[in-house]
């Protein structure tokens, strides 16, 4: 573990020590937004990467995601991007019944209601990934500390570390939904390629380990590779319960974008969608293969649509007129 790796964690042991990671992050976020979004790009790609970027004729799928970021934008990502907005847009569709049960929605944490709540209940914002409060006893919840993290959470702007632009205009909020009381709760994540789901990243837990593995939906077929920084399972998961309505429901979703994840909990008969996200690992993380390129694999997969933004950058970069 990298020193980085263990200041972090350290400070996150406490709730004084993730409070102080807050501010220094929203620091952080400040001083990261004035690098212009091609620079940074090309930076953190060659950190995460170890070579230079290559714009002019993309490959892998980070090299591929930053095209999109640059040269891209629909605002349904925007829409399906927002954990309360992405509500309206399944409605539209259709598809309401896959939402969670909303508890309440806050644009301040200092005005929940906290008596009211259930024993159990999760919390997240609006405009991130990974600002979550899982609670399973809220009797064992510091509750004031709880309060100034998730304030904490509405002062973030996720776009700074990985210019995933469609998080910017979301508005930051607090929603809080029903814990979903179900062992094991797998998160099933279907890769679409062009409105085509085409394989699944699954996030389980089994005896205090998280794992992270990718299949191919066609034979259910594990991959020999995986996401930098997580474990992967050595045995083969079963295909999930409702595994053909979630392929249905991912194909329609999906079918606007290059490239979308489609995320799903499953179990019995219930099917809840969890989020949509159009950057797996923010678009920066290297696939690792153990045999193969799925790097590059995954990259090729997505049909690149036509530039509608940034197109003086876009044209330079071509040597257009």
């Amino acid at each position: 573990m990298s020193i980085k790796k263990k200041i972090k964690k350290h400070m996150q042991s406490s709730a004084s020590g993730q409070l102080l990671f807050f501010y220094i992050r929203i620091l952080r976020e400040k001083l990261c937004m004035l690098t212009p979004d091609k620079e940074f790009l090309e930076k953190r790609y060659k950190q995460k990467h170890g070579k230079e970027m290559d714009l002019f004729n993309p490959k892998n799928y980070s090299e591929v995601c930053s095209w999109l970021k640059l040269f891209y934008r629909d605002e349904r990502m925007v829409r399906c991007a927002d954990k309360y907005g992405i509500r309206d847009y399944l409605a539209e569709l259709g598809y309401d019944n896959l939402c969670n049960e909303v508890i309440g929605v806050y644009d301040d944490a200092r005005k929940i209601d906290f008596d009211s709540l259930p024993d159990k209940f999760v919390a997240k914002a609006t405009h991130g990934s990974s600002w979550n409060l899982v609670c399973t006893d809220k009797n064992k919840l510091d509750w004031k500390t709880e309060v100034k993290k998730m304030n904490m959470w509405l002062k973030l702007d996720l776009t700074a570390f990985g210019r995933e632009w469609n998080y910017k205009d979301i508005k930051p909020q607090i929603v809080i939904e029903k814990f979903l009381d179900h062992q094991p709760l797998n998160d099933y994540k279907f890769m679409c390629f062009n409105g085509e789901p085409m394989f699944m990243q699954v996030n389980h837990d089994e005896d205090g380990v998280h794992y992270l593995d990718y299949y191919k939906l066609d034979g259910w077929e594990k991959l020999p590779v995986y996401l930098k920084g997580y474990n992967n399972y050595d045995g083969v998961l079963p295909l999930p319960d409702n595994y053909e309505r979630m392929f249905e429901i991912a194909k329609d979703l999906s079918k606007p974008f290059p490239f979308a994840r489609i995320d799903f909990y499953s179990f019995d008969d219930t099917m809840i969608l969890g989020e949509i996200t159009f950057f797996t690992g923010g678009g920066l993380t290297p696939f690792i293969s153990k045999e193969g390129n799925y790097d590059e694999l995954f990259g090729s997969l997505i049909k690149l649509p036509e530039p509608n933004h940034n197109l003086e950058l876009y044209n330079k970069l071509y040597n257009k007129n």
